[in-house]
């Protein structure tokens, strides 16, 4: 059951207020997700794979940082942080704290956003008010670690990925997932 004292102290018309002004913020942000872990998750690639073929792109923050940061946008990045909504409350007091909270049953996701905010300095002049996605131009050479070939994955697929990076000239290595191999005894 929700705390009622959750709301900080504000009335529930102030709360109200600051709702309707987050749905117009929403529609000012652009998200990209990342999940940041060191080890592949099951949970991840069974929510995220429509079929057994798929690919997960392997990066680090700073890879991540250095690409973003070369843009012409101004983007920001930070961990989500996973809290009981019952128990709470979103932060209040920054832009951005609403789009770095979610509930804790998410936990397992482990992620790290970018986020552009479109009225934020530069952005204002090169995001339109009726953008609904914005590209981040990056050099994929210096993005992408590696690529990670799903665990339920046909060994046909793997030999396309690589196929298709090496078409396009991206050299990085491809790795089929161990996930579901057999542990070592």
């Amino acid at each position: 059951m929700k705390d009622p004292k959750l709301n900080g102290g504000l009335p529930q018309s102030a709360v109200d207020q600051l709702l309707e002004h987050m749905d117009v913020t929403r529609r000012e942000m652009f998200i990209s997700c990342w999940f940041a872990n060191e080890h592949e998750s099951a949970a991840m690639w069974k929510l995220y794979l429509q079929s057994s073929e798929g690919v997960a792109i392997r990066s680090d923050h700073d890879a991540l940082c250095a690409a973003l940061a070369a843009s012409s946008l101004k983007v920001r990045t930070s961990m989500v942080s996973y809290i009981d909504y019952d128990r709470t409350p979103i932060p209040y007091g920054n832009l951005f704290f609403p789009f770095v909270h979610k509930r804790i049953s998410f936990a397992h996701e482990s992620e790290l956003r970018a986020i552009i905010w479109s009225k934020e300095d530069i952005n204002t002049s090169l995001i339109s008010p009726e953008m609904v996605s914005v590209l981040v131009d990056v050099i994929p050479q210096d993005l992408i670690k590696a690529v990670h070939v799903s665990p339920t994955a046909p060994v046909w697929f793997g030999k396309l990925v690589e196929k298709v990076l090496s078409r396009y000239g991206l050299m990085c290595p491809v790795e089929r997932s161990s996930l579901y191999d057999r542990p070592s005894y």
